[in-house]
């Protein structure tokens, strides 16, 4: 997973091949590229295109393509190469975040649930949610890519859906370096 930070200018690399699967060379600046902000419609990349050498390219994603948190599609092509499908999360991931460990039990029995929709909101009114994630057998949140929420320092507020059972959302969680 290849995580960008949210409204910032950032390069990515790639390498452009043919149907053969060999590298495509001197396109310079001169690929089409679009992209897809969590899952919006595909828009004509507004940054800089450049080759690299030897069938690779860059683009500098501008802020505005880095403005929404959550997957960020982007499809190139160009004269005598394949398609090529790239996927990046926009996500906020500071020096300062902690891996948290967030477990949903049953209040009856203790009991881990399984499967149950978790995320995350910075405020109690839950508008802006910064993680999002189900929890597995034992309980345990975990993102699609099977990760803990990586927080920084801070009051979150934790809610949780799963049909067949009540919680009371929002649980109000304190992480700690």
């Amino acid at each position: 997973m290849f995580i960008l930070r949210p409204s910032q200018e950032q390069m990515i690399t790639f390498v452009m091949i043919n149907t053969n699967g060999t590298e495509v060379s001197g396109l310079g600046d001169g690929f089409t590229l679009q992209v897809s902000k969590a899952g919006a419609a595909f828009a004509d990349g507004a940054g800089t295109k450049d080759e690299i050498g030897n069938g690779w390219y860059s683009y500098v994603l501008t802020a505005s393509e880095t403005d929404t948190v959550g997957p960020l599609s982007v499809l190139v092509s160009g004269d005598q190469a394949i398609q090529q499908n790239l996927e990046y999360v926009v996500g906020e991931r500071s020096i300062n975040s902690v891996e948290f460990t967030y477990t949903v039990t049953n209040s009856v029995s203790g009991l881990p649930i399984p499967e149950v929709a978790v995320w995350v909101t910075i405020e109690e009114a839950g508008n802006t949610v910064v993680w999002s994630g189900s929890t597995d057998t034992s309980g345990i949140a975990k993102d699609v890519y099977g990760m803990k929420p990586r927080l920084d320092p801070g009051t979150y507020f934790f809610w949780r859906k799963k049909s067949g059972f009540i919680f009371s959302n929002p649980d109000t969680e304190v992480v700690s370096a």
